[in-house]
């Protein structure tokens, strides 16, 4: 028997197995469960199992379900196929960000996958507007949970697993398969920016199905994914998180969301203010990578790039829990980075270090990771557009030095 707990399903079952637990996503998440290295290194060379369980599920069903749907969200889902999907925004009439979804059409209702935001919120807003349309909207979270198989060998473990295709390749496409007599809905996504897979599993059978994924990846040297080095491939990839990188007081051009609204269809909840931003006007701030320029890498940064470099066989697994340790320091960088740390420009023949600062805000940070791609560190945060899309010195509260860079990170 599954027991629900603060949003995830199996929450329980990481404590019965010692499997340390954090404060993410407004719910009790793993940290890790090998060694963030270890996981991280399987995410991009093998295949990660991360747990979904805290999205919510919504489903719309009634004749008029997609044209209702199309009216309320911000991308086009009045013609979507059966089996294809739309990642898409709910905002709120003046276009702030109230949840982020992924929309799948299948033969006789509407799966919204509330992926980011507050699943109550989006169901409240969409069943307040049906007047007389022929729509039911009803909430899934409790019935359903998902967990993703990412990684470039997660189509290799799928076909071990089920033993029966072929699965879609193609972004957001779905297929429904049976497993031990239970009927899975499969969709291609991604929440790392790592090809791969999301699973809808009937809640009584998540943990048996989590546990079968996982064992199967390990055949393919893959591991359960936790927070940390989900964390450090989806700042590489540019993919912001609700409640660190936006908000309900951001609008999607601010905040690498864009390409979830279309400009094209007709009226949508938010669709006014978002439409004349887009065709008119601009946003005070972007979001945008950031990075330690090359006189700041030194220290616990070298330290960790050596680890990564030195490989798994020779990695020490007790590193991570001597809190002193660079590598400890490197992976926890809230201590050197704060959330919300200011950044400044950096002006020639100032002084980088100081704390007075009389010169007006540059933006801020959001997020800070190692980046094991770069091998120093790497952060999204907001500047102003005007400084978006040039080479600008920035300098944080601290002192150190940043410079813009692109985003994903190969």
């Amino acid at each position: 028997m599954i027991v629900y707990n603060d949003g995830m399903m199996l929450t329980d079952a990481y404590r019965r197995n010692n499997v340390q637990l954090t404060s993410s996503f407004g719910v009790e998440y793993p940290t890790h469960f090998v060694h963030p290295v270890a996981e991280y290194l399987a995410l991009v060379n093998d295949a990660g199992v991360i747990d979904l369980t805290h999205w919510g599920i919504l489903r719309l069903s009634g004749r008029d379900r997609l044209s209702f749907l199309n009216a309320m969200i911000t991308n086009d889902v009045s013609s979507l196929p059966e089996n294809d999907g739309r990642h898409s925004l709910i905002t709120t009439v003046k276009g702030k960000i109230i949840s982020e979804l992924f929309v799948f059409a299948r033969q006789a209702d509407v799966v919204l996958f509330v992926s980011q935001g507050n699943v109550a919120d989006t169901h409240d807003v969409l069943q307040k507007h049906i007047i007389s349309e022929d729509v039911i909207v009803e909430d899934l979270s409790p019935q359903f949970g998902v967990i993703a198989i990412e990684g470039p060998k997660s189509y290799d473990i799928l076909w071990r697993v089920f033993s029966k295709g072929p699965f879609p390749k193609e972004s957001l496409q779905a297929v429904t398969r049976e497993f031990a007599d239970v009927e899975l809905f499969l969709m291609t996504n991604s929440v790392t920016g790592e090809p791969g897979y999301h699973v809808m599993i009937p809640a009584d059978r998540v943990e048996r199905m989590r546990n079968f994924l996982v064992q199967s990846g390990r055949g393919s040297d893959g591991l359960p994914v936790g927070s940390i080095a989900w964390n450090m491939r989806r700042v590489e990839n540019g993919l912001p998180w609700y409640g660190v990188d936006y908000t309900q007081d951001n609008l999607p051009p601010e905040s690498r969301l864009d390409d979830a609204i279309s400009y094209s269809k007709g009226c949508f909840r938010g669709q006014e203010p978002l439409a004349r931003l887009h065709h008119r006007g601009h946003v005070n701030r972007l979001l945008v990578g950031l990075t330690l320029d090359e006189d700041h890498v030194s220290g616990p940064w070298i330290k960790l790039a050596e680890q990564f470099e030195m490989g798994l066989n020779n990695y020490d697994e007790d590193v991570l829990k001597q809190k002193a340790s660079p590598v400890a320091q490197a992976l926890d960088l809230a201590s050197l980075f704060a959330a919300n740390t200011t950044l400044y420009h950096d002006e020639p023949g100032t002084d980088a270090g100081r704390n007075d600062r009389s010169q007006k805000p540059l933006g801020r940070i959001t997020s800070a990771v190692y980046s094991p791609r770069l091998k120093k560190p790497l952060f999204l945060g907001y500047v102003r557009p005007e400084l978006a899309d040039k080479t600008v010195g920035v300098v944080a509260d601290a002192g150190q030095r940043l410079s813009l860079i692109d985003l994903p990170i190969a």
